[in-house]
């Protein structure tokens, strides 16, 4: 689908009715890539996930959602709940960019709950100057009752004097007894990024406190978006999506348009307001298509749940209206000083079904399975179609490495290339999720995770290098209803 300018900056509700129609049509048409179990957009485009939040055994998701095309456009959030990852309500669209300090867009934040039980929204309104060159970012705050997301008001006004345009992702951490609101920054001192903390002194008011820098000689890029803050088993988890950030040198890590990387603290250097971290951040995840990924609290679990997506890429379903889809949430903890990270375990016992151990080379496949095995020695798994049309995932003594280099029909960006992680575990657990045109790779004793789209057309077998034991089940499909 060619970018239609004329309407790309429409509001939903300024959208003709024909032209969402359309729209839909186009989305119903895609019998190749569009997923069975995965959070996607009715139509246009999905990105950051949201004001995530678990509430009276609800799981909350919100999205990021530019209508009708496939182009980043007029940002609104979209909205779906479930309790189960398999029956999902659809909430419709949750945030529509109406008042003046989101006239360009309602750009991503986060969901807080009191201990009153009442929830609060906070996202960034965009404003920009009508020709795309962003002027500000403000934070807003909106109570979310009733399902909805009311009462929009700004709480934290852009301070030129302290950051560029750029400004923006909130979420509320609390830190030795105080409440911050925390999000990502351009400083206007060095045009570097930076971890910015607000201080809430009452119900929506919060002051300046302080901009939290590296502790070592790098600057991790220019902005530093979407930043999560967590303390778990005794640790503090930071990560952060990090624009321009690269290492064309390193094989393994900084490979995107824009990467996630992360670190472990014992605690953050608060005093002379650095991150205290004691190396250099790293990727949290290897694949071709992960970002923004967002935390929440659920049954004293955390969670995360990312973009399954990428920045500066336009997809194969782009004919069809669509673009990109969030992953399954997954269960983070710190383990030896060692980031694990795990399909979430209520996701996992909902969704699988029919699971069967089986010992093999080849299975056939439709669209969406599950499988477990632990591997010891080297292995190539291919995902293919009839001709021969393929992705490969490669596990050697030194790497694995996921090759998407012969699929049917390819994404359009700058660093289309194999991915790859230093192999840390001779003998381990590997577990993978497909699903038409996503897979998800937990390898390394989960250690080390991969998330790439992929586009083979009519995919109908998985082939193996040699014979090995495997744990294989069905995904049941996700269940949207309205």
């Amino acid at each position: 689908m060619k970018l239609n300018k004329e309407i790309i900056w429409n509001r939903i509700d300024q959208h003709k009715k024909e032209d969402i129609q359309k729209a839909n049509d186009l989305v119903s048409s895609d019998k190749y890539y569009r997923p069975t179990y995965h959070i996607a957009p009715p139509n246009g485009l999905l990105n950051d996930p949201n004001g995530l939040l678990f509430k009276d055994g609800q799981h909350y998701i919100h999205y990021q959602w530019s209508p009708l095309q496939p182009y980043h456009g007029y940002k609104h959030w979209m909205l779906v709940k479930t309790k189960d990852f398999v029956n999902y309500k659809d909430l419709g669209v949750s945030i529509i960019p109406n008042i003046e300090d989101e006239i360009h867009g309602a750009f991503s934040g986060s969901a807080f709950e009191e201990k009153n039980g009442d929830v609060t929204i906070y996202y960034t309104g965009n404003i920009e100057d009508g020709n795309g060159t962003m002027l500000k970012e403000v934070q807003i705050a909106a109570d979310f009752k009733d399902e909805k997301v009311i009462n929009k008001r700004t709480v934290v006004k852009h301070d030129e004097t302290l950051f560029t345009a750029h400004a923006r992702d909130p979420k509320i951490f609390e830190y030795k007894g105080e409440q911050y609101m925390i999000f990502g920054a351009q400083c206007k001192t060095d045009l570097k990024g930076g971890l910015v903390f607000y201080k809430k002194t009452n119900k929506d008011e919060f002051i300046f406190d302080r901009i939290i820098k590296p502790s070592l000689n790098e600057n991790y890029g220019h902005m530093w978006e979407c930043p999560n803050l967590d303390f778990i088993d005794n640790k503090y988890l930071f990560f952060m999506s990090a624009e321009g950030w690269f290492n064309e040198n390193d094989r393994y890590e900084l490979n995107g348009s824009r990467n996630v990387v992360y670190t472990i603290l014992e605690d953050l250097d608060f005093d002379n307001s650095k991150l205290n971290e004691k190396e250099v951040l790293k990727m949290l995840d290897y694949g071709h298509d992960y970002y923004a990924p967002q935390t929440y609290w659920a049954n004293n679990k955390l969670v995360s749940i990312a973009w399954l997506g990428a920045v500066d890429v336009q997809y194969p379903t782009d004919v069809y209206s669509w673009h990109s889809m969030l992953t399954i949430p997954r269960e983070m903890n710190i383990v030896n000083n060692k980031l694990i990270q795990k399909p979430y375990s209520e996701f996992k016992k909902n969704v699988l079904e029919n699971t069967k151990n089986v010992s093999l080379n080849e299975f056939k496949i439709n669209k969406a399975i599950h499988f477990e095995f632990e591997l010891e020695g080297n292995l190539v798994m291919e995902i293919l179609n009839d001709q021969n049309e393929k992705i490969e995932i490669k596990f050697d003594n030194n790497e694995i490495v996921l090759d998407r280099s012969k699929q049917t029909e390819s994404p359009t960006w700058d660093y289309e290339t194999t991915r790859q992680a230093k192999r840390i575990y001779e003998k381990q657990i590997v577990e993978i999720y497909i699903d038409s045109s996503s897979i998800e790779i937990f390898c390394n004793n989960y250690e080390t995770t991969f998330t790439s789209r992929f586009f083979i057309k009519d995919f109908n077998k998985i082939t193996f290098s040699r014979e090995i034991e495997l744990k294989v089940s069905e995904v049941k499909s996700m269940i949207l209803n309205k």
